[in-house]
């Protein structure tokens, strides 16, 4: 009877350490949001763990580059701005303003992208700030009005590129560019795999 009343306090910790060790602390993992705010702003917040800003960094400028965090987070911008951009519509190239650096274990940088058409038919993304990285791969979500929920994912097969056109309120990609792997379901699953092992632990 104890093992059982345990056993849901260790299955949500398992839960919570896995998810953590997933996403908070895999170096070759990061995701791009694009988002709409209440006052209309859209904004894109690029998240992946402190280790992979610092392991990129420190290929591009070398140990020692930096002597504090603000200098860290100068590097970081440098490198976001040479490395990532959005086209849209085959020839608006969007503009990055107010970017910020919000270090952390999960380190985010935040950006307001300004200059965005009435009607947008067209994306081109590209996000090489983690290319380095061994089996770096970047999931992209648009939350915007009259854009579909669907994620893609960035990786070395696609030369961390996103081409998407919009047609009848769906997205087309090439052939070999769209990504439908359940990502969002992989925390699940594992915690289901660690909660049957205790509970088989606990009929022992």
């Amino acid at each position: 009877m104890l093992c059982k009343k345990l056993l849901l306090p260790l299955f949500l910790t398992a839960f919570l350490l896995v998810s953590d060790v997933l996403f908070a602390h895999n170096p070759d993992f990061s995701s791009i949001i694009i988002s709409k705010t209440e006052n209309g702003q859209i904004v894109m917040q690029l998240n992946s763990s402190l280790t992979a800003f610092q392991q990129e960094v420190n290929y591009i400028n070398r140990e020692g580059a930096y002597a504090s965090p603000e200098e860290f987070q100068d590097l970081v911008l440098q490198l976001f701005e040479s490395r990532f951009a959005i086209v849209l519509n085959n020839n608006i190239t969007l503009q990055f303003k107010n970017s910020q650096v919000f270090l952390g274990h999960e380190t985010k940088i935040v950006s307001e992208l300004v200059g965005l058409p009435e009607e947008i038919n067209h994306i081109y993304l590209k996000n090489e700030l983690f290319k380095d990285l061994y089996n770096s791969q970047s999931v992209v979500v648009f939350l915007l009005d009259r854009f579909p929920k669907e994620k893609f994912t960035l990786q070395r097969d696609n030369q961390h590129e996103l081409n998407l056109t919009l047609k009848e309120g769906k997205w087309e990609a090439p052939i070999g560019k769209r990504d439908n792997t359940p990502l969002k379901y992989l925390p699940f699953l594992i915690t289901l795999i660690i909660g049957g092992f205790l509970l088989f632990v606990s009929r022992k």
